[in-house]
């Protein structure tokens, strides 16, 4: 009967759309969860991607997903250090071009969004006027490079008459995109649902300074410490090393209570996400929200990759009933 009304257009049919969210390596647990819509038979009939979601998003549409899980599922941090290439702090400390060499790997060259068998939208954030930029055509490579410069850790990107960065900034979670590419039902996968306590063990401050309640200090989230990360046995990175001794050097810092500058960017973004995805969520619900448990994942703790795709492995199987009755029942 509903196939009848439909062919009479009475009944529109409803159009699956996926919300990818932000979160740096947090977002493989992105490859769980459209491995489990697969298992259900639910289609993916359009794809909005912020960041790390946006080169999951275009990955899969290109059609290079398995061989992602398995690069993934076996990369080393000595591998993943040969894909970023250093630079003097400009504007980032990574310039990028050997990641979009990455990238290739995965989608086809010259490939453009408007070529993909699903459609795609990339978010990015205009870096003047803080307005989220969506890609619905052109290179892949170059939108999803865009959409994925985290500020401070990748260069920006220069387009047209402005510079972008991160589509986290503005938009870390797409679900208004995706439901104005036509999408009536929404499965939406975000990775910022709270913030990890105890960033560091705070110890008391030196004299002089004033002191603070409990109630005063705001919870953190511990995150890798991007310096040791890059560079950790990298030729050409030990300037990171010296940069972060020059600021103050670690010890210094953890006895006075105070985070390491990658500390406090990594942290400020995951607030900022936060609360930007509480908004979205609450003007945009989507049909299905899936929150995988990686808070506790750096931004660029890629080598975790297979504990990783458990975790959002887990959140998708125990959204089943909630996908089966809300999305499948209704196609």
């Amino acid at each position: 009967m509903k196939n009848l009304l439909r062919l009479l257009g009475i009944v529109k049919p409803h159009r699956v759309g996926l919300a990818l969210g932000s979160g740096g390596a947090k977002g493989i647990a992105h490859i769980a969860v459209i491995d489990h819509l697969e298992s259900l038979g639910i289609p993916v009939d359009c794809i909005a991607g912020s960041s790390i979601g946006a080169m999951v998003g275009a990955i899969y549409a290109a059609g290079g997903m398995t061989r992602l899980k398995e690069d993934l599922r076996r990369i080393t941090t000595r591998e993943l250090l040969t894909y970023f290439d250093p630079v003097f702090p400009r504007s980032g400390l990574i310039e990028g071009r050997r990641l979009k060499e990455y990238l290739a790997l995965y989608i086809p060259r010259g490939m453009k969004i408007e070529d993909l068998p699903i459609p795609l939208g990339i978010a990015a954030t205009d870096l003047f006027t803080g307005t989220p930029v969506v890609f619905r055509s052109g290179s892949i490579v170059d939108a999803v490079r865009a959409s994925i410069s985290i500020p401070g850790v990748f260069e920006p990107v220069s387009f047209n008459d402005t510079v972008l960065v991160d589509g986290g900034v503005a938009n870390p979670l797409p679900i208004d995109i995706v439901k104005g590419m036509g999408a009536s039902l929404v499965v939406a996968v975000n990775l910022h649902p709270s913030l990890k306590e105890g960033l560091l063990k705070r110890k008391p401050r030196r004299a002089g300074y004033p002191e603070l309640n409990s109630g005063d200090i705001v919870p953190a989230k511990k995150q890798a410490d991007l310096s040791g990360l890059l560079a950790e046995k990298a030729s050409g990175w030990k300037w990171l090393k010296s940069v972060d001794q020059w600021i103050g050097g670690t010890e210094k810092r953890r006895d006075a209570g105070l985070p390491n500058i990658f500390e406090v960017l990594a942290q400020s973004i995951d607030i900022m996400e936060l609360v930007n995805t509480r908004s979205m969520i609450a003007y945009h619900p989507p049909t299905v929200l899936i929150e995988p448990d990686v808070v506790d994942v750096p931004t660029l703790d890629f080598k975790r990759a297979g504990a990783i795709m458990e975790k959002g492995a887990a959140a998708a199987q125990a959204a089943t009933a909630a996908l089966t009755r809300k999305v499948k029942n209704r196609l």
